[in-house]
């Protein structure tokens, strides 16, 4: 099997996002940031589309807290994104399609 670079750091950032918890927040967050400095706007809207598709929306008040953490990373991610020069087209291109 052969993997391009981007391939396999948006693989990284899958399984960071997937494997979130309180005690490799802050190394799984640097390194996501590392990855994403690297590889760009893609690295940017895939980081994005994981932590959407982790969080539920369902807006029922019934979570049971296994997406805590990125809950927070989610937040922390769209409060940096709304500083960047390319915002409309990461944040409109992030979100996983549900249609």
């Amino acid at each position: 099997m052969n993997l391009d670079s981007l391939s396999l750091a948006l693989s990284q950032i899958s399984y960071l996002v997937d494997n979130l918890t309180k005690k490799n927040y802050k190394s799984s967050q640097q390194e996501i940031a590392h990855i994403v400095n690297r590889h760009g706007p893609e690295a940017d809207r895939h980081l994005l589309r994981c932590l959407f598709s982790h969080v539920d929306f369902s807006g029922d008040g019934k979570s049971s807290g296994k997406d805590f953490h990125q809950t927070q990373f989610l937040i922390q991610e769209c409060a940096s994104l709304i500083t960047k020069p390319n915002f409309i087209s990461t944040y409109s291109n992030a979100p996983p399609r549900s249609y």
